[in-house]
């Protein structure tokens, strides 16, 4: 996963949506590909901007542009889903605004989960499946987030799938679901094993094994790739 440098005490202001912002936290990417993301308050109004525009001329006038594309498209699908970010607006290509999520990353208040957390996280995913969207990521603790009341979101859709929740594509939304729904049912385990039951785990484990599969993970990769090209283009 990637590692981030974290600043606090950046003041800096930026100019989004025709105002001046005020940077409460700067996330600076380590790596050239990666966006920054700043969190900016104005007015006790805050948004999260993922942002190319300091990088180096590939991702600015490359990546940057699809991967931010790829997103908004992303998430105008899953528009009105509750927990998840919404659009915000495009400041430009290389800049995505999205509403910010209240809370912090899973790892770091496990000890705050709702009693029945992940029921409702299990019930997010099956929103975003509904709309034709797999997270395929929700194995990163980074992308669960827990609120002052205990409750899920999930972030960082930008290593996603959409698929046309149609009847040619539901078997497979189905099938891939499951990457979604054991990768939380994984954290379940961890997190509140004492709630797991003998069927989560066993079906968790199954879903180790088959993960490991050289041509299971192969084709996973194949899929999401083919997905984000296909999509930047819509």
């Amino acid at each position: 996963m990637l590692k981030e440098n974290y600043d606090k005490t950046d003041k800096t202001k930026f100019h989004f949506l025709g105002k001046e912002w005020e940077v409460v936290k700067k996330i600076t990417a380590e790596k050239a590909l990666k966006p920054d993301i700043l969190i900016v308050e104005d007015k006790e109004q805050f948004l999260v901007a993922k942002d190319f525009r300091s990088k180096a001329w590939i991702a600015r006038y490359l990546w940057g542009p699809l991967n931010i594309c790829y997103e908004k498209f992303l998430l105008n699908k899953l528009a009105g889903v509750a927990r998840i970010p919404q659009v915000i607006a495009l400041e430009d290509y290389n800049c995505l605004l999205i509403s910010r999520i209240e809370g912090d990353e899973i790892k770091k208040c496990s000890h705050l989960l709702a009693h029945d957390f992940f029921d409702q996280l299990l019930k997010i995913a099956d929103d975003l499946h509904a709309r034709g969207v797999l997270h395929l990521d929700l194995g990163h603790k980074s992308n669960i987030m827990v609120d002052q009341d205990g409750n899920p979101a999930i972030i960082d859709f930008n290593a996603s799938l959409y698929l046309p929740p149609n009847s040619l594509f539901r078997p497979l939304i189905n099938l891939l679901g499951k990457v979604d729904r054991y990768s939380i049912l994984r954290l379940k385990i961890k997190f509140r094993p004492q709630d797991a039951s003998p069927a989560e785990k066993k079906g968790v484990e199954k879903f180790l094994r088959l993960r490991k599969l050289w041509i299971f993970d192969r084709l996973l990769r194949k899929i999401t790739n083919y997905a984000k090209n296909a999509s930047s283009h819509n």
